[in-house]
């Protein structure tokens, strides 16, 4: 067989080249196709590539199909915290509605009390109650004219009394009444009564060192007392000059100011009465200007302030 021969056995036939093109168009296919899935793997979020482009297009999906599980096991972290964080934010809320109402009581119920002294006058039948308002009960009842010793003032409208009572402002007045009593001699038959009693007590031996003038007028602080205790379940009304303490008659004074014996007078009398007391007894705590007035209930009375003349 000579090589011209030869080389045209060799030569393709037409339908080799048709199917072998076609084998060709396949593989190139094949090869595309697999670059395509490694590129959209290599851009997607998280995603990893744990194949190079020779790792086949089924291989890549199944293994990179993982890693969303991977990724979903850090959510249930971030769902706790809202909810660990709601029963703190529910308290804030509860304390600070707390905070609130009990801010809200306080400012309704308080009532501001600051120092105020003064002397002041009932303008009428007067209660004088326990608190700062007519809700309190009523522990005494004052008449026109008499004098009231003011030693704090409220923001509700309420004067502090002396002894830690209280009266409404609005029925009160600074202005003295005009028809307090002047000081007038006794009758002779009383003055003489008197003068009888006084020779008789021990009174007569006391000497004052410091006298009131007569005429003039003393402010002093009017308290009152009772029968004192004698400790076996009795009690005692005698003086310390001897006498016998009488209402409306008695009163303590100190001996140095106003001498044991000595009539007295007090403007506006704090009983009712006349005005005018015998000094009779004394105490401990009367020192200075301090007029202790006998009582049979002192429990009724109040620490006031007058103006006292000696006799």
């Amino acid at each position: 067989m000579s090589i011209k021969e030869l080389l045209k056995g060799l030569k393709p036939t037409k339908e080799a080249l048709i199917k072998g093109g076609s084998t060709a168009l396949v593989i190139a296919l094949c090869a595309t196709s697999s670059l395509g899935v490694l590129q959209v793997i290599n851009h997607m979020p998280n995603a990893t590539v744990l194949a190079d482009s020779e790792t086949s297009a089924g291989t890549t999906v199944a293994e990179s199909s993982v890693l969303p599980s991977e990724t979903d096991e850090s959510q249930p972290s971030e769902t706790i915290e809202p909810t660990e964080s709601s029963p703190a934010s529910e308290t804030s809320e509860t304390e600070t509605s707390g905070t609130t109402t009990t801010s809200q009581t306080t400012t309704e119920t308080t009532i501001g009390e600051s120092e105020f002294y003064l002397a002041v006058y009932a303008t009428s039948t007067l209660n004088v109650r326990s608190g700062p308002g007519t809700e309190y009960d009523v522990v005494k009842q004052l008449n026109p004219g008499d004098q009231i010793d003011v030693i704090a003032i409220t923001t509700n409208g309420w004067y502090k009394t002396y002894n830690g009572n209280y009266v409404s402002i609005q029925h009160t007045t600074d202005v003295a009444p005009t028809n307090t009593p002047t000081p007038t001699p006794r009758p002779t038959s009383a003055s003489t009564t008197r003068s009888t009693t006084r020779a008789t007590t021990r009174a007569t031996t006391t000497t004052a060192t410091a006298v009131a003038p007569t005429g003039e007028a003393i402010s002093c602080r009017i308290t009152f007392y009772g029968p004192q205790p004698n400790g076996d379940g009795t009690y005692s009304t005698s003086t310390a000059t001897g006498t016998t303490c009488v209402q409306g008659r008695t009163c303590a004074a100190d001996w140095s100011v106003f001498p044991a014996g000595s009539t007295i007078y007090i403007e506006n009398d704090p009983l009712g009465g006349d005005g005018y007391y015998i000094v009779e007894d004394r105490g401990s705590a009367v020192k200075g200007h301090i007029i202790d007035i006998y009582v049979d209930d002192e429990s009724g009375w109040n620490t006031t302030r007058r103006n006292v003349y000696a006799q």
